[in-house]
Formats: structure tokens, sequence, C-alpha cells
């Protein structure tokens, strides 16, 4: 039997919504041709998103020295790639990363640069761009992939602080979002933010970047998804309760092979994780960007899962996860796994027994003093139901649940259990009650999937007088 479920499953009052909130990557390097870069552009904006997060490569710029400052920089492809963005009513996010050899220690495009000259092409990026509403600086700065000889706190805080320095001095009026950090990485992703934070970085930026890959579902309790609002909390602990998170990558492939990146996914299981990952980033106030990592494959089918992470394939040919992505920016929302832990005990007690009240005529007898006989007692049994209700993305879930108690030679008996802030607890005693298997079920709603869970009541008993 199951009883009509109520749950505050509305996100909060100022969450933004997924049309707010989604964007797709893009490479430059997969947009030269001037067909195939209107094309590409023309599929995104047909989804509704608002947001693409396009490389900016310094090393395209000024690839033999500094020049952009003296208004000499090579600008081209970039031009056309940021124009045909805008031109289809997409906000750029850009990621300032890609160090020209010159303009560092060991020559390799992931050594964070020297200030100057960093400063100085900086300050002509913004003003080149001044309609660029954000900017990523950096790339997965705990990973040594991306950081050069190896990921370096103190490093990539003086890098946040030239960017601000000269963010400040141009008047810019973009938003400076840290290069999203990812698990995995050589420096887990608590470890950094409380170096990070140590240095001084968080007062840098207008967004913490992250991003939270998963080998599994992003409503899964085991993934980064979910350990986003502890994320958010240590972040006020750390004095930027104001500091919104941006999911600047988010994805996963397409491909029948497991790998880095979890187990093998069919096209169409790679739509329903885009479909949760939306559905749960929507429900959080401060939750500002999720970008989908990325909008096209670079091969697909390729044994690389990095090159099959897109929404359209390597021909320009929509996956599942394209109608899914433009489905969820026109409004469509996915139902979140609600999960419920549960434990039960079974225990005697002797209650007493109701009688009837002696009524008494108009003429009372002289009233007695004498000693009250033992009140009847009768044995019953007693089950006590405790446990918790996590409904992904509601912090306090307020909702009610069915038990299903067991019962010597009768079917089991349905009782009601109120739900307040996530837990509950509650006695039921009927002589009828037995040991067996209790079950508990919460109904769902319009954004959480039903669940039921079970729990052994122990056969062994405790007589309480």
């Amino acid at each position: 039997m199951l009883l009509v479920v109520a749950a505050l499953a509305a996100p909060p009052a100022h969450a933004r919504p997924a049309p707010e909130i989604a964007g797709v990557a893009l490479h430059p390097w997969q947009l030269h041709d001037g067909h195939v870069r209107e094309r590409v552009f023309d599929s995104i904006a047909a989804t509704g998103a608002k947001w693409v997060r396009i490389d900016i490569p310094w090393l395209w710029v000024e690839p033999d020295g500094p020049s952009a400052s003296r208004g000499h920089g090579d600008w081209g492809t970039l031009d056309h790639i940021i124009r045909a963005a805008e031109q289809h009513g997409l906000k750029v996010l850009g990621i300032v990363a890609y160090t020209p050899e010159w303009a560092s220690d060991t020559g390799d495009p992931w050594t964070y640069p020297d200030s100057q000259p960093f400063e100085e092409y900086f300050a002509a990026l913004l003003r080149h761009y001044p309609e660029i509403p954000a900017w990523e600086l950096w790339n997965e700065p705990n990973f040594a992939r991306f950081s050069i000889p190896g990921p370096d706190p103190a490093k990539f805080v003086n890098f946040l602080r030239s960017a601000r320095k000269v963010h400040d001095a141009v008047g810019s009026h973009s938003k400076l979002i840290s290069g999203g950090v990812a698990p995995g990485g050589g420096i887990d992703i608590w470890t950094w933010l409380d170096q990070v934070a140590m240095r001084g970085g968080l007062k840098l930026i207008d967004g913490y970047g992250v991003h939270p890959y998963s080998g599994v579902a992003a409503d899964d309790p085991r993934s980064m998804m979910m350990q986003l609002e502890a994320l958010h909390r240590r972040l006020g602990q750390l004095g930027r309760p104001d500091l919104p998170l941006w999911l600047t990558e988010y994805g996963a492939p397409s491909t029948p092979v497991s790998n880095g990146y979890g187990p093998p996914l069919t096209e169409a299981q790679q739509a329903d994780r885009l479909r949760t990952a939306f559905a749960l980033a929507s429900r959080f106030d401060w939750i500002e960007n999720l970008t989908w990592y990325e909008f096209r494959d670079d091969e697909t089918g390729s044994a690389d899962a990095e090159e099959n992470f897109g929404l359209i394939r390597s021909d320009l040919s929509p996956k599942p996860a394209y109608t899914a992505f433009r489905d969820v920016v026109a409004g469509a929302t996915a139902k979140l796994r609600s999960r419920l832990t549960l434990a039960s005990r079974i225990s005697q007690a002797r209650v007493p027994v109701a009688t009837a009240a002696k009524v008494h005529g108009k003429k009372a007898k002289k009233k007695v003093k004498r000693r009250r006989p033992p009140r009847k007692r009768k044995l019953v049994n007693r089950i006590t139901v405790t446990g918790h209700l996590t409904l992904p993305g509601t912090p306090w879930p307020m909702a009610t649940i069915t038990a299903l108690l067991p019962r010597r030679n009768a079917a089991p008996r349905p009782v009601t259990i109120v739900v307040k802030e996530g837990y509950f607890w509650a006695r039921f005693q009927d002589p009828s009650l037995t040991s067996g298997t209790v079950v508990l079920q919460y109904g769902g709603s319009t954004a959480y999937l039903p669940v039921t869970t079970q729990a052994q009541v122990a056969s062994s008993a405790t007589t309480k007088r």
C-alpha cells in the first residue's frame, strides 16, 4: 500500500534554472573551417543555450614574442570564432591559458607565465574583447598535466593575483573564474581549496571553478556532484559564502569500453547522465554555470574516450544527448534518485488495559480509604522505526513515507511516518506485531523517483513494564 506523498520538491526560490546556467565547451582548433564553424554555432543556438566555453590560446596571439600590447597581436582566427558566437546570441566564457614558449621558464604551454608578459597580454586581451563576460583563469590546475612541472597552489594564486590586478586597472566588468579543479589530480580538490584560500586566492575571483567528473551518475552518493554542497559550505568556512560555483566542465563519454571516466556508456546512457546533472545543478542558487564538455566529438567511435564526449558526432550529426540538452534548456527536468536508510527493532511492553469508569448514584457512599488494586496490563509488541530520507538538492526534506509492519498471521500493517528535516522516528504497538521484514516506501514526487527499502526486525524481544 502506498500513501500520497508530499515533499518539498521545488528548488529554492532563487535557484538558477537550467536555461540560465547551461553551456557547452568548444575548442577553437575545431572551428578553423568557416562552414563548419557556422554549422556548429547554428546547432548550439538551436538548443537555446546561453553560454559557450572557448579556449583563448595565448600562444596563438603572441607566438613569437610580446606584440598584442603594441597593437600587433594575431587575433584573426579567434576574432572569427568570438564574433560568430556573439552573432548567434551566445555569451563566451574564455579560457586564459596556453603560455607561449618565450613567456615561461620551461617553454611548455601549461607552465605558469612570467608576471610581466602575462599582465601585458591580459590587459590587451581584456581591451580586445571587452564584450566577453567571464574568463576562466587556467584549467585543472590541481593536475600535473596542466601544471608543469607539477601542481603548485602558490604559483596559481600569483597567476590569479596578476589577473585581478590587470582586470581592475583596465576597468573590466567581466567575471574572473578560477581554473576548474577536478577529482583525481595530484592535489585533491579539498586540499587545493584550502591551499588557495590560505594564500588569499579566494579574494581574487568572482567564481570558483569545478569540474565534477565522476564515473557514476550525478545523483549517485559517490559522485563529485553530490559533494558540491559540502564544497560550498567549505567556501563559507573559508570566508567566501557568497562565492558561487562555476561547473565549467562536466560530461561523460559515449564509448563501448571502460575508461578513466567510468564504465561503458551508450549514447542513450550519456543523455541520461546529462539530464540528471542539470536536474541536480539547477536546484542550487549558488551554481552559476554548468558547461557540458564538450559539444562535438573529436572522432566518434574512437577507442579514446576523450574523443567521444560530444553532444554531436564528429560528422556534426546529433546524438541523443543533443536532444536531451535542448529539452533541458527548454525546461524539461529529470527526476532524481531518492534514498532511504532504515533501522528498526522490536520490543515488548506491558501496557495498562483501559477499563470502563464507574457511574455513581445521587447518594454517594462515604469514601473509604483503601489500597488501590494493581491495574490490569497486557503484553504488546512495539516496533520502532528510525532512519533518514535523502533527496539530492533538498537539504532538509519534509515528507511522508509509508512503513509496512509485519504481523502474526495477517497482512502487514501500513502506517504513515512523517519525515522532518530528512530524519524520522516512530514507534508502533500492537499485540499482533511480530519479528520479520519492515518495508519502507517513499512514493516520489515531481522531482524525485520513488524508493523502497527494508530491514529485518530482530526476533529477540525485551519485556518492559
